[in-house]
C-alpha cells in the first residue's frame, strides 16, 4: 500500500469514491465534475492505494486563511473523507488524516477545520468541536415592527463586492474561524454555489442615507421560507433596514429562517420573543502546528502574560511541548522548556486557542490541569469569542 497525491487521471475514481460515500452527490454528478476541474488540484487530494495500486481511499485537504485574534492563519480544510466499504475498520482513514497533518504542517497551514460525520471519530486525531451556530425560524409576522423603510437597498453586482468584503472583514475580526475571502470565493462560493439546484441565491446591500454601505443580506427563496445564508451588518441601524427589507416579503414568504453566530440576539428586538430557537453544534478545530500557531495568531494588545504547558498529541507529537509562552505587545514569544505549569490534551488546547472554550472553563471541567496563575494566564492570553465560519468545503 501507499499514500501520495492523486494525478489528474485519477480524479474520475476519486469521484466515484466520494459518490458512493455521499449518495447525494448521485444527483450532482456533471456538477461535480466541472466543480474538481475548476478548483481542485491534484496536490489538494492524498489517496490511500492498497498493494494492487487502486486507489481505495481519499481525502482533500484545500487551502484557506482564517481570522484567530484578528490575525490571518493558514488553515488546511479536510473535506470529502471517503472510503470503498471493503477496507473500512482498517485505519485507511486514520492513515490519511495523520499524514494529512504532516502535509499541512510543511505547508504551513497551522490550524486545521472540518465537517465531521462523526464527532468521536476526528476527536481521536486531535480535532475538536470549534463552532455552534443559532437556528432562527422568525415567522413573518415578527417583524412587522419593521415596517418603516430607512436607508436605501440594492441587488448587489460586482462593483459591490469590495463593499461586502469590508463589511464581513470587521466581523470576521470579532468572530475567529471566519475564512478569509478572495474574489473568488465572493463570486463562486458565497454569492453562488457550484452546486446549486434551481432556486437562485439573491444578495442585496443595504446604505446609509449618505450611501455608505452598511449591511447585506444573502438568500434563497422556496416553499415560503427566506433561507438567509448570510446577513452581515454593521450597526443597530443596519440591522433594522435589513429586517425592513425581509418583513417587505410578507406577501411571498410565511417565515425567515437564518443560521448565524451564536453572539447574535435578533430575538431580543422582536416585540414578540418567542421565536424558534436551536444551538446547533458546527465544525471541528484544530491546531496543527502549536508553535508557529502561537506566534502568528493575534493578541489583546494590554496584556503581558507568560505561562508553560504540555500537550497530548498522539497523532503530530512535534506538538507536545512543553512550552514556554510570553505574550506582550499583541505579540507571542514561544520556546521549548523542561517544565510546565499547564496540561492538557490537543483538543482543548484548541479550543482554547481558537476562543471557543476560555481556559478557566476548560478547567473547570477537568480538561485543563494546572497552577491557578497559569489558568488566569492563559484565560486572558486566548480570550472567549464567538466562533464563526460560514464557507462549508
Amino acid at each position: 500500500m501507499s499514500i501520495r497525491f492523486v494525478n489528474s487521471t485519477d480524479f474520475a475514481r476519486v469521484q466515484y469514491i466520494a459518490t458512493y460515500c455521499f449518495p447525494w452527490l448521485h444527483q450532482a454528478q456533471d456538477k461535480m465534475a466541472a466543480y474538481a476541474q475548476k478548483y481542485i488540484k491534484p496536490e489538494y487530494v492524498l489517496g490511500y492505494y492498497d498493494d494492487m495500486d487502486i486507489l481505495m481511499a481519499a481525502i482533500q485537504v484545500l487551502p484557506f486563511s482564517i481570522m484567530v485574534g484578528g490575525a490571518p492563519l493558514n488553515m488546511g480544510g479536510i473535506a470529502m473523507v471517503s472510503s470503498m466499504p471493503e477496507g473500512r475498520h482498517g485505519g485507511r482513514i486514520a492513515d490519511l488524516l495523520k499524514k494529512s497533518l504532516g502535509v499541512m504542517k510543511e505547508r504551513g497551514q497551522v490550524v486545521s477545520m472540518l465537517g465531521p460525520f462523526s464527532f468521536e471519530f476526528y476527536r481521536k486525531y486531535g480535532w475538536e468541536l470549534g463552532f455552534d451556530r443559532m437556528d432562527y425560524v422568525i415567522p413573518i409576522e415578527h417583524l412587522k415592527a419593521f415596517n418603516h423603510k430607512t436607508g436605501k437597498i440594492t441587488a448587489v453586482t460586482e462593483e459591490d463586492i469590495d463593499a461586502l468584503n469590508d463589511i464581513y472583514t470587521a466581523y470576521a475580526k470579532k468572530h475567529n474561524g471566519c475564512v478569509i475571502r478572495d474574489r473568488t470565493l465572493w463570486t463562486d462560493f458565497v454569492l453562488d454555489d457550484p452546486f446549486a439546484d434551481e432556486y437562485k441565491k439573491y444578495s442585496y446591500l443595504w446604505h446609509y442615507d449618505s450611501g455608505e454601505p452598511g449591511g447585506y443580506i444573502i438568500y434563497t427563496i422556496r416553499d415560503g421560507k427566506m433561507n438567509i445564508s448570510e446577513m452581515i451588518y454593521k450597526d443597530i441601524e443596519a440591522l433594522k433596514g435589513l429586517l425592513w427589507f425581509i418583513y417587505a416579503h410578507e406577501a411571498q414568504i410565511e417565515q425567515a429562517r437564518w443560521s448565524t453566530a451564536i453572539d447574535e440576539r435578533l430575538h431580543v428586538l422582536l416585540p414578540n420573543p418567542r421565536v424558534d430557537m436551536k444551538l446547533t453544534p458546527g465544525m471541528m478545530f484544530r491546531v496543527v502546528d502549536v508553535n508557529k500557531a502561537l506566534l502568528e495568531r493575534g493578541y489583546p494588545d494590554d496584556i503581558d502574560e507568560e505561562f508553560s504547558m504540555r500537550i497530548t498529541d498522539t497523532s503530530a507529537s512535534w506538538n507536545e511541548g512543553p512550552w514556554h509562552v510570553r505574550i506582550a505587545d499583541g505579540r507571542a514569544q514561544v520556546e521549548k522548556t523542561d517544565t510546565a505549569s499547564l496540561s492538557c490534551d490537543i483538543q482543548a488546547f484548541s479550543q482554547m486557542f481558537l476562543g471557543y472554550m476560555p481556559a478557566e472553563r476548560l478547567a473547570a471541567i477537568g480538561r485543563i490541569k494546572g497552577e491557578s496563575s497559569a489558568i488566569n494566564a492563559a484565560n486572558k492570553t486566548f480570550p472567549p469569542s464567538a466562533t464563526f465560519n460560514n464557507n462549508g468545503f
